[in-house]
């Protein structure tokens, strides 16, 4: 908690495929942060145990989340953590981003919204009480829940907007198991997303946000991440670097609720930049996903034709 009582809340938002986790669970282990996973996740997954703890734990039984939701709630049963889920679901979806802007903090007229921004106030400042953190990192990625936390008394937001070239995403979803979306389907989510990005930084305000591109960070891990410290307010906090050139990390025990499955490595894990979509990605496809996302390729510094990094 800060001196004012407040809790800082650093939310990573961006697409999916784009790197997330293992930023997360590096921030997680900068003294003072503590990486929650995607904590938008907690009551509809998390509490039905369709993912663990990055413990290990279930997280009904993880020490840390079950002293975190009895600080924050009491007693929350199978009952009601399916209906904070249904709750978060109606009102914090990407769909409503624009509405969730436009409220006002001291006058939300949505009861719905207005009891979730309640939930979700007391499950941030629990956190804080629990870990003792001065910084929350969520990784939810999602833009409503980005947009929702200057709704929050008593929360501190920062937005880290994270972004990765939209064609090695669109091939990254194309690829994942089950019935995968399509490269162009993933591509129009990246547009979207990266647009209502741009809309939620907008209403934050200046020193409240910055963008990071994944490549940076896996390149370049340690100046891409001494300015997300600047902007969390933690500058001249020592890195978990490692190695030559500092691209290695070594991972302890964490916390997350949910996320990639690298959330549960342990020990020294090197950061090296995924080039496989360039050796694979049919060309059509390729010229197809950057046409679509055309409009802001350029905003965030990618080439109309990629080279192999």
């Amino acid at each position: 908690m800060g001196g004012d009582g407040r809790i800082t809340v650093l939310f990573v938002m961006g697409h999916g495929s784009s790197g997330s986790t293992i930023l997360g669970n590096t921030l997680g282990e900068v003294d003072g942060f503590f990486h929650a996973g995607e904590l938008r996740t907690i009551w509809s997954e998390g509490l039905a145990e369709l993912q663990r703890c990055g413990c290990g734990e279930p997280i009904g039984q993880c020490p840390v989340w079950s002293a975190v939701l009895h600080a924050g709630f009491g007693t929350v049963d199978e009952r009601e953590a399916a209906r904070l889920a249904k709750l978060h679901r109606e009102t914090i979806r990407v769909r409503h981003t624009l509405r969730l802007l436009r409220a006002r903090p001291a006058r939300l007229s949505w009861p719905a919204l207005r009891e979730y921004a309640d939930v979700a106030g007391r499950l941030y400042r629990a956190i804080g009480d629990v870990t003792g953190a001065r910084v929350i990192v969520d990784t939810s990625k999602r833009t409503g829940d980005a947009a929702l936390l200057r709704l929050l008394p008593g929360v501190d937001p920062y937005v880290l907007h994270v972004i990765r070239d939209p064609r090695a995403v669109a091939y990254s979803w194309s690829h994942r198991s089950g019935t995968p979306p399509t490269e162009l389907a993933a591509a129009g989510e990246w547009l979207a997303f990266s647009a209502l990005g741009e809309a939620v930084k907008w209403r934050l305000g200046r020193g409240r946000s910055m963008v990071l591109r994944h490549e940076d960070f896996a390149e370049r891990p340690r100046p891409a991440l001494e300015r997300v410290l600047q902007l969390a307010g933690a500058a001249g906090s020592a890195l978990p670097l490692t190695g030559p050139e500092d691209r290695s990390v070594e991972f302890g025990e964490n916390h997350t609720v949910a996320g990639h499955w690298t959330r549960f490595n342990r020990g020294v894990t090197d950061l090296r930049l995924s080039t496989e979509w360039w050796a694979k990605q049919r060309p059509a496809q390729r010229r197809l996903v950057t046409a679509l996302t055309l409009p802001l390729l350029p905003r965030y510094g990618y080439p109309l034709r990629p080279a192999p990094r």
